[in-house]
């Protein structure tokens, strides 16, 4: 069993999920696909152009400095651990959600209205509980809407600033 998380040890273990997520769009559509432009069974791309190796380790190191920085402000030395473990369960979220995607025909860059929101989030409470940080079920709901509310307020700030090419 792992060890129940406070609701502020939430906040500060899901926030470098977040800083994760929203990094590869930095790098700014260069990079090396993660599948190598390859195609799965049904033709369709694997993961799409849009998945880098690039952007997976920039999201990771940003996910984990940010962890690294509450650890270190907090003389916790667990948030460093969970929060890196949820920074990278985040990306892996998204990188299966755009798995979905390619197998539902969406191409890159179409909406998957709660896919798109939600699939870093569900990738980084997995993450949380395999590293032994549980995130109680009622603070886990609570966030949800604000994750949603942030991430398509970051995401059209990134389209304004012609980091992405489109707002969601």
């Amino acid at each position: 069993m792992g060890e129940l998380l406070t609701p502020l040890e939430t906040l500060l273990v899901l926030l470098p999920a977040l800083a994760a997520n929203g990094s590869p769009v930095l790098i700014h559509r260069r990079g090396t696909p993660i599948d190598g432009g390859r195609r799965a069974w049904d033709g369709r791309p694997l993961l799409g152009a849009g998945k880098t190796f690039e952007g997976l380790l920039l999201g990771f190191a940003n996910g984990s400095a940010l962890a690294a920085l509450f650890s270190a402000a907090t003389g916790n030395p667990n948030l460093a651990v969970w929060g890196s473990a949820a920074a990278l369960s985040a990306l892996l979220g998204d990188i299966t959600a755009a798995f979905i995607k390619r197998r539902l025909g969406l191409p890159r860059g179409a909406p998957a209205p709660i896919l798109d929101q939600l699939d870093f989030y569900a990738g980084a409470l997995i993450g949380l509980y395999l590293a032994g940080a549980i995130v109680h079920v009622a603070t886990a709901a609570m966030l949800a809407p604000l994750v949603v509310a942030l991430h398509r307020a970051t995401n059209w700030a990134a389209y304004k600033l012609k980091l992405k090419d489109v707002p969601w």
